[in-house]
C-alpha cells in the first residue's frame, strides 16, 4: 500500500505543479471581455420553445434581458440585438408595457427608430385604453422624421384614450400646434375648427376656436397679399400696405396675442413668440 500512496502523492504533486504553472501563464494573457449585456437574439420559435410554448412567458423572459441591460455600457451591436429582442417581445405580447416604454425612450436615440415604431404601433393597437404608445409615435414623427402632420394625427389618436381631461386637452393643444406646422394653412384651419366643434363647451373649446381664427386670418392675409402683388407688381413692405391699398379695413388682431408679420418674401406669417 505504501508504494500506491507514494504514487498518489506524487501524482497529486505533479497535478498541483502543472495547475500552478498554468495559472502563472494565464495570468499574463490578456483576456477578451465577454459582453455582459445582450449577446444574441434567438429565433422567435426557439424563444417560445424555451418558454414551454407560452408566448407571454417568452415575452417576459426576453423583456427581462432588456430591462436589466446597463445601456450606458452597451455598444452599437448590443443596441441592434436589443432592437430585435424588443420587436420579438412585441410580437409575443404587443401589450407589454415595459417593452414599449423602453423601446420609445432608448431605441430611437441609438439608431433604431424603425424598431421602436414597430413596437409602438403594436402597443397602440393592443392597448386601446393607454394614450402613451400613440403619443410616443407622434413625438417620433415630429422630432425624428420632421413630420408634424403625421405626429399630430397620432396625438389625436392618443387624446381620447387619456383618462384625465387635462391630459386630453394637453394632447389636443399640442396636436393643434403641430397641425399649423404640418399642413397648408387653410387645411390646418379646417382641422382645428373640427377639433373645436368636438371639444366640450368651455375654456378649451374657446382656445381651439381662437387657434382656428388666427389660421383663417392668416389665410385671408395671404390671399390679399397675392392680390396686392398682382395689382402693384411688388410685395408689400408692411402689412399696413394692404390697408392703404384698400384691400382690408384693418389688420386683424391675433387672438393669442402674437400677431402677424411678413417673411423675407413679403408673405404674411405668425410673429415668432417673444422670449420671456
Amino acid at each position: 500500500m505504501q508504494w500506491r500512496e507514494a504514487v498518489a502523492v506524487g501524482a497529486w504533486f505533479l497535478f498541483a505543479l502543472a495547475y500552478w504553472g498554468a495559472i502563472q501563464k494565464l495570468s499574463v494573457v490578456e483576456r477578451a471581455q465577454s459582453p455582459v449585456e445582450l449577446l444574441v437574439s434567438l429565433p422567435k420559435s426557439a424563444q417560445v420553445l424555451l418558454a414551454a410554448g407560452d408566448r407571454h412567458l417568452a415575452a417576459n423572459l426576453s423583456g427581462f434581458r432588456v430591462l436589466v441591460a446597463a445601456t450606458a455600457r452597451m455598444r452599437p451591436e448590443d443596441y441592434a440585438v436589443q432592437a430585435r429582442l424588443q420587436q420579438d417581445v412585441s410580437w409575443f405580447n404587443p401589450a407589454h408595457e415595459d417593452n414599449y416604454y423602453i423601446a420609445a425612450n432608448i431605441l430611437p436615440w441609438n439608431g433604431h427608430l424603425d424598431a421602436a415604431q414597430v413596437v409602438l404601433r403594436r402597443a397602440s393597437a393592443a392597448r386601446t385604453n393607454d394614450w402613451q404608445p400613440a403619443f410616443y409615435l407622434g413625438f417620433h414623427y415630429y422630432h425624428f422624421l420632421k413630420d408634424p402632420a403625421e405626429g399630430a394625427r397620432w396625438l389625436l389618436t392618443a387624446a381620447p384614450r387619456a383618462t384625465s381631461q387635462q391630459d386630453r386637452w394637453s394632447l389636443e393643444n399640442l396636436a393643434a400646434q403641430w397641425l399649423e406646422r404640418g399642413y397648408k394653412t387653410a387645411t390646418a384651419a379646417a382641422m382645428v375648427d373640427a377639433m373645436a366643434e368636438n371639444a366640450p363647451v368651455g375654456a378649451f373649446r374657446n382656445y381651439l376656436k381662437a387657434r382656428a381664427t388666427r389660421l383663417h386670418d392668416l389665410v385671408r392675409l395671404r390671399e390679399l397679399t397675392t392680390i396686392f402683388r398682382e395689382r402693384t407688381g411688388r410685395s408689400p413692405a408692411a402689412l399696413e400696405d394692404l390697408v392703404t391699398a384698400g384691400l382690408i379695413g384693418r389688420i386683424p388682431e391675433d387672438p393669442l396675442g402674437e400677431g402677424f408679420s411678413l417673411d423675407r418674401e413679403g408673405m404674411p406669417v405668425f410673429k415668432a413668440p417673444q422670449a420671456k
